[in-house]
């Protein structure tokens, strides 16, 4: 695609066939808005960090030098559809949907020790990330007093569209719902989220999914429609799809790629914020320096979150360095 971009004041804006990523700059803040799917947390990050290094040349006169970023050519997405044409036959809407609340959201921000995580994942015996969901999961519980917790994921399909350098979005999402008990074992409820983490992981799966996905979305797209119904059509396909959950969690590890030890001199804070579309809470998590920032989005009009967090974490031993609420 070609992008161009202009700086007008405090406002950088760049167009790419009728999307806009929008950026500003206050003080010490740095303000980002695009479309989730435009693209995902580890396409953005080289842009982000692209435009980071250009606001320190602006704000402390650093000499970062600029770059050119490259990404790999776009997957077919009819070559896959025709690949899964099953993908597109299943009849969802017969499915019961989750009812996730709606309320303005609110912002929070939690960090915590990584080094706490890793062991934690060690006594279970899995992933990090997946002992991370699984404290998640056993929070949300507590804190929406449900028996049962619906959540999903998102993963890197990179590796199974064969586009490993592509800077677009190659998310397939994934959703488990979970029976849960107020006495269940981490370890045991860890356990259950590597497997079907592990499961969901094959080319096969990520491909599936990414045709039951995309396919909803190539159709609205080919719709003669503006982008502000096509993206009104998009949120009604995801609750028409059964998608919605009590919260969904993505990590996208070291927010700076590449590592550049120069810029990190740089930063204060680094936070990142997604908006809970179908979801009651969202997380998105993001690791620098030894610590684990996830940064919430919380749609349900109750107090207690942040408390519920931080007795999960402290219980497996888990140091939280902070626990605030943003708005």
């Amino acid at each position: 695609y070609e992008i161009s971009a202009c700086l007008v004041g405090s406002e950088m804006c760049i167009r790419d066939s009728g999307f806009t990523v929008a950026l500003s700059y206050e003080g010490k803040v740095v303000y980002f808005d695009w479309f989730h799917f435009l693209t995902d947390g580890r396409g953005i990050a080289p842009f982000m960090t692209m435009v980071l290094q250009f606001y320190c040349n602006l704000r402390y006169g650093t000499a970062f030098e600029g770059q050119t970023l490259e990404t790999d050519p776009a997957y077919d997405i009819e070559d896959i559809l025709a690949k899964y044409p099953e993908s597109q036959v299943a009849n969802d809407m017969q499915r019961p949907v989750v009812q996730t609340f709606e309320e303005t959201p609110t912002c929070c921000r939690i960090r915590l020790e990584k080094a706490g995580l890793v062991d934690a994942a060690l006594r279970c015996g899995v992933k990090p990330f997946s002992t991370l969901t699984a404290l998640l999961c056993k929070a949300v519980r507590a804190y929406l007093d449900k028996d049962e917790v619906l959540y999903s994921y998102s993963t890197d399909a990179r590796d199974a569209l064969g586009a490993p350098n592509a800077l677009y979005n190659c998310v397939a999402s994934f959703q488990r719902k979970l029976p849960l008990t107020a006495d269940a074992p981490l370890a045991e409820v860890a356990v259950g989220v590597d497997a079907d983490l592990k499961e969901n992981l094959s080319a096969e799966r990520k491909l599936f999914r990414i045709a039951e996905q995309m396919g909803w979305v190539y159709r609205v797209y080919q719709q003669k429609a503006s982008l502000s119904i096509k993206k009104r059509i998009f949120q009604m396909g995801e609750y028409i799809s059964g998608f919605p959950a009590d919260f969904w969690v993505s990590y996208i590890g070291s927010p700076l790629l590449p590592h550049s030890p120069e810029l990190e001199a740089y930063l204060t804070d680094f936070q990142t914020w997604v908006l809970p579309d179908g979801a009651s809470l969202a997380m998105e998590v993001t690791s620098l320096h030894g610590v684990l920032t996830c940064c919430i989005e919380n749609k349900v009009d109750k107090p207690g979150y942040l408390e519920a967090l931080r007795d999960v974490m402290e219980q497996e031993g888990i140091r939280v360095l902070e626990a605030v609420h943003i708005s």
